[in-house]
């Protein structure tokens, strides 16, 4: 017998999956239960809200693995434009493995939350790219930066590779994120 915690991550993986690939809108709750492999039951045990709860846990699952992409990236470089460089090229590799059906995990879902009156969704969404912007203003902060402008730069740094994103996958190429970086490192870089 399995316990709950790992029937619960399986469905919440499962659902992180499908929405970065096809959206909240498009994923039916049997095709996360069957690529969860867990039984119909277990759904709404986990997540008595339904397909907005299990929604919800997804998209705090999938903001979180990029936040410690990007935390990754931050710490294992000596400055910004070093990590955006990085955390493109992590991107690109991703794009790549999909064939450039997988984007941002949470971009397609946060283009229809409000569309499907799925506040909590939304408010995932909204921290999930807020912890994206607090790592990157903290580190602009600790090279210098006011905090009022880090937090800028780094709106700035996340919209401009989420739109890089989005045109890496309708171009099906990574030109896009290779151009987005090398601007956002001239545009960072000391003058």
């Amino acid at each position: 017998m399995q316990s709950r915690t790992p029937t619960r991550q399986r469905l919440i993986s499962a659902a992180a999956r499908r929405f970065q690939r096809q959206g909240m809108a498009a994923t039916g709750l049997n095709d996360v239960l069957a690529d969860a492999g867990a039984p119909r039951g277990s759904l709404y045990h986990h997540f008595p809200g339904g397909k907005n709860e299990l929604a919800a846990a997804a998209i705090r699952h999938s903001g979180a693995e990029i936040a410690a992409a990007i935390d990754g990236a931050l710490s294992a470089s000596p400055d910004v434009p070093s990590a955006i460089r990085a955390f493109a090229a992590f991107y690109e590799a991703r794009l790549a493995a999909s064939d450039f059906r997988d984007g941002c995990p949470i971009a397609t879902t946060a283009l229809e939350a409000a569309a499907l009156d799925a506040p909590a969704v939304e408010q995932a969404c909204d921290d999930a790219i807020a912890a994206w912007e607090s790592l990157l203003a903290a580190r602009l902060a600790a090279a210098g930066h006011r905090p009022d402008r880090a937090r800028g730069l780094a709106t700035f740094i996340v919209a401009a590779l989420e739109g890089a994103l989005l045109l890496a996958k309708v171009r099906r190429s990574a030109e896009p994120l290779r151009s987005t970086a090398a601007c956002l490192e001239e545009a960072l870089s000391p003058r």
